[in-house]
């Protein structure tokens, strides 16, 4: 079944709203100024080591940092942990953040992740197979103070047999590589979700503050950013990587599939949308036969009473599903008004059949009465 929406809005929206063919799986959209945990964020230390505040972000303009400003104890100094974010075990992952570290490099800059199973056990391995509990991409100083760096960070595939690292740091002035980080990582086989995680841990120095911005998390499967587009959103789409392409006043997306409101777009789906939507109208083209069928002379009409036998069996007419059914799988606008147009045309019969019935009835009490009238006459 096709489904053709009229949005005379999409094209003023999409530009502006989305700029690569993949969402970033974390929100910071719920970074306000504050202290402590926002909504996706859990935070890694106290609510006072935990600041979140304006300040120039990597690209030169003022956006909401999280800052990490340690108090004076040997420990953990500002961060995150997200919450666990369902995974692909056969996918590979790509998590990033922008950090600067300022005044000295007491303590060490940690950026990691965590994966679980079903049964909340770990499932972090490096890529020659050691297991470990807490895994990180970095856990050292930054090769400059006062200076913004890219942190990346690949989780492959369970199946992974490569020992390349893709792991490090960027320099975002060059866009090279500057550090390498000491090992990629992989799912262990049975993997459900991930979590990003990153902190300033042990330094006592109070003056030292740790910044951080836009932390990420993609699969990897060709409508990901490219590391380039990491460091300058402007500057094109090298690689082929932009998910719309504009002509004249059309914008079109054709190599994949659109989420809304939601990272999942379900197997068989083209578009998913977690919310309301509000179109002028809606043009469904269903594929199979439409519900004529039901007038034709071979067509096998349901009697009443099969019909009333099967609502007190079932609780529901003759091929049209249940609550219990629409609850769980949803309807399909097109079968569903198949459907309906079924019951229609079956009413239509019924009734022109009570319609003949009510004739021959209305025909025989007039000859009755005719009879009776003529037996009074005599």
């Amino acid at each position: 079944m096709k489904l053709l929406r009229k949005l005379p809005l999409l094209y003023f929206l999409l530009p502006c709203s989305i700029t690569f063919a993949q969402n970033n799986l974390l929100d910071t959209g719920t970074w306000v100024e504050g202290n402590g945990s926002v909504n996706g964020f859990n935070r890694i230390g106290t609510d006072a080591e935990n600041v979140r505040e304006m300040g120039i972000d990597p690209f030169g303009n003022n956006s909401v940092l999280w800052k990490a400003a340690p108090d004076a104890g040997n420990n953990n100094d500002g961060g995150w942990n997200t919450p666990y974010l369902s995974i692909d075990e056969t996918k590979t992952y790509r998590l990033s953040v922008w950090i600067k570290k300022t005044n000295s490099n007491g303590g060490q800059t940690r950026f990691g992740f965590q994966s679980r199973d079903a049964g909340n056990t770990f499932t972090n391995l490096r890529t020659d197979g050691t297991a470990l509990n807490s895994p990180y991409f970095f856990n050292a100083d930054l090769p400059t103070l006062d200076k913004w760096y890219l942190l990346v960070g690949y989780v492959h595939s369970s199946s992974y047999t490569g020992n390349e690292i893709l792991s490090g740091v960027y320099d975002p002035l060059t866009g090279d590589k500057v550090l390498d980080a000491s090992t990629d990582f992989k799912f262990a086989p049975g993997a459900t979700s991930i979590r990003h995680r990153t902190w300033l841990r042990g330094t006592t120095n109070t003056a030292d503050f740790q910044f951080m911005f836009e932390p990420a998390l993609y699969e990897i499967n060709g409508q990901q950013p490219s590391i380039a587009q990491l460091i300058n959103p402007d500057s094109g789409n090298p690689g082929g990587t932009s998910a719309w392409t504009t002509m004249g006043n059309d914008i079109y997306y054709a190599t994949g599939n659109v989420a809304i409101g939601t990272n999942n777009t379900p197997n068989g789906f083209r578009v998913a949308i977690d919310g309301k939507l509000i179109t002028e109208e809606v043009l469904v083209q269903p594929s199979g036969s439409w519900p004529d069928y039901v007038f034709k002379a071979s067509y096998d009409l349901p009697t009443l009473g099969e019909v009333e036998n099967h609502i007190k069996e079932k609780g529901h007419l003759i091929n049209i599903p249940s609550a219990k059914e629409v609850e769980k799988n949803g309807i399909q606008l097109g079968e569903m008004n198949k459907l309906l147009l079924e019951k229609i045309e079956q009413l239509t019969l019924y009734v022109i059949q009570l319609k003949k019935e009510n004739d021959h009835q209305q025909r025989t009490i007039e000859k009755l009465l005719n009879e009776y009238k003529s037996l009074e006459k005599r």
